[in-house]
């Protein structure tokens, strides 16, 4: 019972970042003029949306919140699987577990820009390209300063970025302690290189892009110490102490890209925290839902088809004749439908093929976790 929390706050993370794109980010015109909808159609935005893009005092932000669900769930669970894995058995198994769905999620995606262009008779996205979706491929894009393809697997590199920096942590840090103590010189550093990054330096060097990330990727090692505490590898009042020290880490570069101190993003990003911690607080409460168990299990490949499948099918079903409120409707369902189908048949295929390729890693080399 102790990850059932965990995993169905997979679920709410998803139905978060849904609602931000459905109700919010589809009403604006520049989402539309990308995806291939005329200028000349302008959807009428309900009342009952328009909080989504327009916060009150709390700037609460649907998909800020969400992502951030997301990034400190990846952080706690990511030392769960390095728990019984060397770095090439678990480098192995990320592989799997994000690639074969995210390229297969990207040709649904290609399909809806084509779906677009047909009914409304114009041309086809420039990122319907094979450069475009080359640099989208491997999640390097940013890099190159190229905006996602499907609009959400931003967060994907973000991720696997931080597979990569936690696992080579993990491979030196002998214990729990020294693993926290490496990764806040990590974000110190970063923290000082984003200072220099924001304050004159070109914000297109290499070392740019390297800490580019880390006003999320420091968020997410907020998620490990909960893993720590959890399996009694460090006490409490340790973890609350170097959870403070990130934290502070976290604002302070957050801050820096935001201009503002505490601004959307730390704000939504702490919404986030304190959900995610009253939900560890009360984990034993936690029983086994159907309904949220479903939409957990599949929230990855829900995640990478809602954007496009909404961008492009509502504004048909609306244009059709159907009113806003059921477009959307319809289209949280056909997502759920095809997120399934990715999810049986594509998703959980790739894991356990990961699983077969990571036997001819080496074994297991001891790191503390």
């Amino acid at each position: 019972m102790k990850l059932v929390f965990a995993h169905q706050l997979r679920a709410l993370a998803a139905l978060s970042v849904v609602v931000n794109h459905y109700w919010g980010i589809f009403f604006s015109p520049v989402v539309r003029a990308i995806v291939g909808v005329p200028a000349s159609f302008v959807p009428v935005q309900p009342e009952y949306t328009r909080h989504v893009l327009a916060p009150g005092a709390g700037g609460f932000l649907y998909g800020a919140f969400g992502v951030g669900v997301f990034f400190l769930i990846s952080g706690f669970v990511i030392p769960i699987s390095l728990r019984q894995l060397s770095t090439g058995q678990f480098l192995i198994r990320r592989f799997f577990r994000i690639y074969p769905v995210y390229w297969f999620c990207l040709l649904i995606s290609l399909a809806m820009y084509g779906v677009s262009a047909w009914y409304w008779s114009t041309p086809l996205s420039d990122r319907v390209s094979v450069s475009y979706v080359a640099s989208n491929l491997l999640l390097l894009h940013r890099a190159a300063g190229i905006p996602s393809l499907d609009f959400v697997c931003w967060s994907l590199a973000v991720e696997v970025k931080f597979y990569v920096v936690f696992a080579l942590i993990v491979l030196i840090g002998k214990d729990a302690r020294q693993v926290v103590r490496l990764s806040i010189g990590l974000l110190t550093m970063c923290c000082v290189a984003t200072y220099l990054t924001t304050h004159g330096a070109s914000p297109d060097s290499f070392i740019a892009y390297l800490v580019s990330d880390m006003k999320y990727m420091s968020f997410m090692f907020l998620g490990c110490l909960f893993y720590y505490v959890l399996y009694d590898e460090l006490d409490a009042r340790s973890a609350f102490g170097y959870g403070t020290l990130i934290f502070v880490l976290f604002a302070a570069i957050g801050a820096m890209h935001e201009a503002q101190v505490f601004g959307p993003l730390v704000k939504n990003y702490t919404y986030a925290l304190v959900l995610f911690a009253l939900c560890y607080r009360l984990r034993d409460t936690f029983r086994k839902n159907r309904i949220l168990d479903f939409l957990a299990d599949i929230s990855f490949p829900l995640y990478l088809v809602h954007s496009m499948i909404g961008y492009v099918t509502m504004p048909i079903l609306i244009d059709r004749g159907m009113s806003y409120s059921l477009a959307s409707l319809a289209c949280v369902g056909l997502a759920i439908l095809v997120a399934c189908l990715v999810h049986v048949y594509v998703e959980l295929p790739a894991n356990a093929l990961g699983r077969r390729a990571s036997r001819i890693a080496p074994g297991r080399v001891p790191a503390g976790i």
